[in-house]
């Protein structure tokens, strides 16, 4: 451990030796480090992986869509309606992967099809 250092290990169940020496032992990177470049070239080479995941969230959100029984404004696709509800900030791997796997679970119940069934009132001014 480096020298002004602190931190704390939540082990749980009931590792064994090995395991505890590996955690000890194995240097992780901190979280203060220049993680810019390495976002940045992840980005660059999750991209066709991150196109495919987001396309196949839209997917799920539009069969959400017509599960409600709701019906886009032609000047919109879903895509875009997606976009203009996560923000561009959030089109990243880690939140598309967790939106995923939220839709997948929880289907119309799910956080996003709420939020996105939410925005189609608004824009549709459903009370």
């Amino acid at each position: 451990m480096k020298e002004g250092m602190n931190w704390t290990l939540e082990v749980y169940e009931h590792p064994t030796l090995s395991e505890l020496n590996f955690l000890i032992e194995t240097d992780f990177p901190s979280s203060s480090t220049n993680t810019h470049s390495s976002t940045a070239s992840d980005a660059q080479s999750a991209s066709p992986y991150l196109d495919q995941l987001f396309h196949n969230l839209c997917n799920e959100y539009t069969k959400c869509v017509h599960e409600a029984g709701r019906v886009l404004p032609p000047e919109w696709t879903v895509p875009e309606l997606v976009r203009t509800m996560l923000g561009n900030e959030a089109i990243q791997l880690g939140f598309l992967t967790d939106a995923y796997y939220d839709v997948m679970l929880c289907g119309i119940h799910s956080w996003g099809c709420e939020e996105l069934l939410n925005l189609l009132d608004l824009m549709n001014y459903v009370v």
